[in-house]
């Protein structure tokens, strides 16, 4: 194989694993949010009768894992672009 075409398959691949890892973010907040409420709810509220409390608080733990997440896919990702391209 070439080395051209070698080069604009390695760049094409970045690309759509990029696509994809971004991608995910969409989902990022609303799942950790529901993991937190899942987990107070279920698990603290409905045995130390601390309702809504539990959940209010796991929520909002939640929130910040979400936006830690985020944070730490767009760090690494803006460090992948920040990377000479490719040359064979």
């Amino acid at each position: 194989m070439p080395a051209e075409k070698q080069g604009m398959r390695e760049r094409k691949s970045s690309f759509y694993s990029a696509m994809g890892r971004l991608s995910a973010i969409i989902t990022i907040i609303p799942a950790s949010m529901a993991a937190g409420w899942m987990f107070g709810h279920y698990l603290l509220d409905r045995y130390l009768g601390t309702y809504p409390w539990g959940s209010i608080c796991f929520i909002l733990i939640g929130a910040g894992a979400g936006f830690y997440e985020i944070t730490r896919i767009l760090t690494s990702d803006r460090k992948a672009q920040d990377k000479p391209p490719f040359n064979p």
